[in-house]
C-alpha cells in the first residue's frame, strides 16, 4: 500500500490540469478569459466601493441634520425653559410685594386702632376727670 506522502507530485499535478482541462475548456468557449473575470470583478469591487461611499456621505448628511435639528430643538427648550423661569421669578416678586403691601396695610390698620384706642381713653379719662370736678363743684356748691 501507498502513502499520501509517496505519491509523486507531478502525479498530482498532472491529475489536477486534467481534472481542470474541461473547466478551462468551457470558459474560453463561453469567451471568458481569466482576466475577463478578474476585470469585471475589479469593477464590481469598484463599484461597491463607490455605492458605500456615497451611502457614507448620504448616512452623514442624514445624522447631521439630525443633529442639526436636536441642536436647534435644545436651544428653543433652553429659551422656552428661561423666559418660563424669568416669567415665574416676575411673578414670585410680584406676590412679594403684594404680601409686604398687606402686611404694612395690616399694620397701619392695628396701628390705627391703637392711636384710636389710645384717644378714647384720653378722652375718658378727661371726661372722668371733667366729671370729678363737676361733681366736686355740685358739692361745694350745694
Amino acid at each position: 500500500m501507498m502513502s499520501l506522502l509517496s505519491i509523486p507530485r507531478s502525479v498530482l499535478g498532472g491529475s489536477l490540469r486534467l481534472a481542470r482541462a474541461p473547466l478551462d475548456a468551457a470558459l474560453q468557449a463561453v469567451g471568458a478569459s481569466g482576466s475577463r473575470v478578474a476585470a469585471r470583478e475589479r469593477e464590481r469591487a469598484d463599484r461597491l466601493r463607490e455605492e458605500a461611499a456615497a451611502e457614507r456621505r448620504r448616512a452623514d448628511r442624514e445624522r447631521e441634520a439630525a443633529e442639526a435639528s436636536a441642536a436647534k430643538t435644545a436651544a428653543t427648550r433652553k429659551r422656552a425653559t428661561a423666559k418660563n423661569a424669568q416669567k415665574a421669578k416676575r411673578e414670585n416678586a410680584k406676590r412679594e410685594k403684594s404680601a409686604q403691601l398687606k402686611k404694612l396695610e395690616a399694620r397701619e390698620r392695628s396701628l390705627a386702632a391703637k392711636e384710636q384706642a389710645v384717644a378714647v381713653k384720653r378722652e375718658a379719662e378727661q371726661l372722668g376727670k371733667a366729671a370729678s370736678k363737676a361733681k366736686q363743684a355740685r358739692k361745694d356748691g350745694t
